[in-house]
C-alpha cells in the first residue's frame, strides 16, 4: 500500500519538479567535477613542472634538523614562533625552486655528468667506506635507511653533480687580485689621530624650561615611545615530573631485580696503569725522535725504567714517580697513546716509541684490572634513583596524555581538568613578554600565550612541553592591548625627554660657534675656558674602536685627510645626543699590509661570486613562470 502511495505521488507535478532539481544538481555535480580538475597537491610550479610536497616536506624536516644541531636551544626559541617558521618553510621552497632553474639552465647548456663519474663520486664518498674501502653493502643500507633505491640515489647525485658544474663554471672563476685586497686591508688597519671637545647635553639640562603646552605637543607626537605592553592573563595547570618521583616507592628487592636483570649497566671498564717517558718535540723534532729511540733501547736492554723517567721525561709530576701514571680507562688519554697503551699486554710490557700532540712516548705496562661488575651494595642507591626516576618520567608521560586529553575535550576551563587531575588551577596576574613569571617566561609558553588565534577562541592550549620533566596547558583569561599610557603616567619621563632634547640643541649651538672658529682658523682657548671644556686627545684611533661612541666613529673615518696641515673639523652628535666638535689632525695610513691579506683575497673572491650566484637566480626567475600555492605550503610540518 505504501509503494501504491509513492507511485501516486511520483506522478504529481510538484514531485516531477523536486526530481527535475535533484537530476540538474547531480548533472552539474559532474560537470564541475570535469572543471576543476584534481585538487592541486604541489606548493608551486617552476615553468609548469611541480615542486612537490613531498620534496618539500623532506628539505623542510632536513633544513630544521640541521639548524637544530647548530643552534641548539636557540633554534628551539625560534621554532616556536609560528610567522618564523612559516618564513623559515618559505625560505626552503624558494631554495627548491632556486634550484629547478639551475637545473633547467644545465639542461639548457647541455651540461652532463656520466654513469662511470657518478660511480666514482659514489665509491669516493666516506660514508660509504669501512677500514678505507668502499663497501657496498653499508652502500646498500645508509640508502635504504634514508628511504631511496639504488637508482633513485644515483639519480640524485646526477643532479647534483650537474648543478655543481654549472655553479663551478659560474663561481669558481671569481677572483680578487692582490693589489685590490692589500688596498683594502689598509683602509681596515688604517688609524687615526684626532682632537674631541665634548658638550655633553647632560650639563645643560638646568638651562631650559618645559611649558605645558610643549608637554602635551611631544606627548602627542611622541606617544609611541609612552607605550604599554601587550599583557594577558593565563590559568594554567602545572605538570612536573619531580613532584611524581616523590610519592614513587622502590624496594630494595626491586632494585635487586633491576640490578640482575642489567647487569650490563654497571660494569666497571677495564682500567690500566702505565708509566711513560715524555721527550717533548722541542725546535728539533727529529732529534727529539732520535733521544726517545736511544730511552727504548735502554728500557729494552734492562736499564731501570722509573730511573730513565726521572732523568729525561719532561712530564715532572710523573717523572718524580718513576713515569708512573694514575689508572685510566679507554677513552680518557689521547688517542694514540691510549691505542698503544692498551696494546700492550702483560706488566712489564714496553711500547714503541708513540707520537701525541704533546711529544715522544714510551709507554711500559704497570697494571692491568679487568672488566668488573660492580657489586650490589656499591650501587644499590644510585639503582633505586635510576628506577624511581624511570617510573616518575612512565607516570609523567600518562599524566600528561591525561592532561592532554582532558583540556581538549573540555576546552572551554581547565576546571574540570583540574578536577579529573587532582591539580590546581593556577591563575596568573597580567604579565608581558618581558616580565613573565616563571614558568610562564619560557619562549614556547609565551608564543602561545600572545596568539590571536587561541585567545579568539577563546580555547585551551595544547599541552606545551618545557626543558625539565615539565609541562603544562593554560587558558587565556584575559587580554590588554598595546596602548599609550596616559600623560599623568609619564610625565616625568616626557618632560625629561623634553628637557634633554632641548639641553641637546643647547650644546649644539654652543658646539657649532666653536666649529666656525675653528674652521676660520681662530684660537678657541678662551672660549673652552669660558665654557669650562678640556681638549680630549685620542691617538691611533681604529676603525672598529669600541671606547668610543660608534656614531662618532663612524663619522671621523668619513671626514676627509687634513690637508696643509690644517685639520678636517666635523660636529658629531653621538648616540646619547652630547654635541661633539672633532678635529682630525692626522691618518695613519700601515706602511705594509698584514698578514690577513691572503684571507681577505679569498673572502672579497668569495662574496663577488655570491653576488654572481644571486644575479643569476635573479635572472632566471625574471624569465621563469613560478607559482606558489600558500593554502598547499602551508600544509607542510
Amino acid at each position: 500500500m505504501m509503494l501504491d502511495k509513492l507511485r501516486e505521488g511520483a506522478q504529481g507535478k510538484v514531485a516531477k519538479v523536486i526530481l527535475g532539481l535533484i537530476i540538474l544538481s547531480f548533472a552539474l555535480a559532474g560537470v564541475g567535477s570535469y572543471l576543476n580538475g584534481p585538487a592541486r597537491t604541489a606548493p608551486a610550479t617552476v615553468n609548469g613542472t611541480d615542486i612537490s610536497a613531498a620534496a618539500l616536506e623532506n628539505a623542510y624536516r632536513n633544513e630544521r634538523a640541521r639548524m637544530e644541531s647548530q643552534m641548539g636551544e636557540a633554534f628551539s626559541q625560534l621554532a616556536a614562533n609560528p610567522e618564523y617558521m612559516k618564513q623559515f618553510r618559505r625560505g626552503v621552497l624558494d631554495r627548491l625552486i632556486d634550484q629547478a632553474l639551475l637545473d633547467s639552465k644545465a639542461h639548457e647548456l647541455g651540461l652532463r655528468v656520466s654513469d662511470e663519474q657518478i660511480k666514482q663520486a659514489i665509491v669516493a664518498m666516506p660514508e660509504f667506506a669501512e677500514e678505507g674501502k668502499f663497501n657496498n653493502d653499508r652502500y646498500l643500507q645508509l640508502i635504504r635507511r634514508a628511504g631511496m633505491t639504488p637508482e633513485m640515489f644515483s639519480e640524485s647525485l646526477r643532479q647534483d653533480m650537474v648543478r655543481q658544474q654549472l655553479m663551478g663554471a659560474l663561481v669558481g672563476t671569481e677572483f680578487t687580485l692582490k693589489g685590490e685586497a692589500e688596498q683594502i686591508d689598509k683602509l681596515y688597519n688604517q688609524t687615526r689621530d684626532l682632537r674631541l671637545v665634548r658638550l655633553a647635553a647632560a650639563n645643560y639640562m638646568g638651562d631650559v624650561q618645559v611649558s605645558d603646552n610643549e608637554l602635551e605637543q611631544f606627548y602627542k607626537t611622541n606617544s609611541a615611545r609612552f607605550m604599554n605592553d601587550e599583557q594577558v592573563k593565563v590559568d594554567y595547570l602545572l605538570l612536573d615530573a619531580a613532584n611524581l618521583g616523590k610519592n614513587i616507592k622502590v624496594s630494595e628487592q626491586d632494585a635487586q631485580d633491576y640490578y640482575d636483570q642489567h647487569q650490563d649497566l654497571f660494569q666497571r671498564p677495564e682500567r690500566r696503569q702505565v708509566a711513560h717517558i715524555l721527550i717533548p718535540f722541542g725546535k728539533d723534532e727529529k732529534a727529539a725522535e732520535k733521544q726517545a729511540d736511544e730511552l727504548l733501547a735502554k728500557a729494552k736492554s734492562g736499564e731501570d725504567f722509573a730511573e730513565l723517567a726521572k732523568a729525561n721525561s719532561s712530564d715532572t709530576f710523573s717523572a718524580k714517580k718513576g713515569g708512573e701514571l694514575d689508572w685510566f680507562e679507554k677513552g680518557v688519554m689521547d688517542p694514540a697513546f691510549e691505542q698503544a697503551a692498551f696494546a700492550l699486554t702483560k706488566a712489564g710490557d714496553l711500547s714503541s716509541v708513540v707520537k701525541s700532540p704533546f711529544g715522544f712516548h714510551i709507554i711500559k705496562l704497570l697494571a692491568v684490572e679487568p672488566a668488573q661488575t660492580k657489586p650490589f651494595a656499591d650501587v644499590k642507591e644510585e639503582t633505586i634513583a635510576r628506577l624511581q626516576t624511570d617510573k616518575a618520567k612512565e607516570q609523567f608521560f600518562a599524566e600528561q596524555q591525561k592532561m592532554a586529553d582532558s583540556s581538549f575535550e573540555n576546552p572551554d576551563s581547565l576546571d574540570l581538568t583540574a578536577d579529573a587531575m587532582g591539580m590546581k588551577v593556577v591563575s596568573s596576574d597580567y604579565f608581558s613578554q618581558v616580565n613573565a613569571p616563571a614558568p610562564l617566561n619560557d619562549p614556547k609558553v609565551l608564543s602561545v600565550a600572545f596568539s590571536e588565534q587561541l585567545r579568539d577562541d577563546n580555547t585551551n592550549s595544547d599541552v606545551i612541553e618545557l626543558s625539565d620533566g615539565k609541562a603544562l596547558v593554560l587558558h587565556i583569561t584575559g587580554y590588554q592591548p598595546k596602548a599609550a599610557k596616559l600623560l599623568a603616567e609619564v610625565k616625568d619621563q616626557v618632560i625629561a625627554a623634553i628637557k634633554h632634547d632641548k639641553a641637546s640643541e643647547v650644546a649644539r649651538g654652543k658646539a657649532q660657534s666653536l666649529l666656525e672658529k675653528l674652521k676660520a682658523g681662530d684660537d678657541i682657548k678662551a672660549d673652552l675656558a669660558a665654557l669650562d671644556l678640556k681638549v680630549e686627545t685620542h691617538k691611533g684611533i681604529a676603525r672598529f674602536d669600541r671606547q668610543l661612541d660608534q656614531n662618532l666613529v663612524a663619522q671621523v673615518f668619513m671626514l676627509p685627510h687634513p690637508k696643509d696641515g690644517k685639520p678636517s673639523v666635523e660636529l658629531v652628535t653621538e648616540t646619547n645626543g652630547d654635541r661633539v666638535v672633532v678635529a682630525l689632525d692626522k691618518v695613519n695610513v700601515p706602511a705594509a699590509p698584514s698578514q690577513m691579506v691572503s684571507l681577505l683575497q679569498g673572502q672579497l673572491g668569495q662574496g663577488r661570486a655570491q653576488a654572481d650566484y644571486k644575479s643569476l637566480i635573479e635572472e632566471l626567475r625574471k624569465s621563469a613562470k613560478i607559482e606558489y600555492f600558500t593554502s598547499v605550503e602551508a600544509t607542510v610540518e
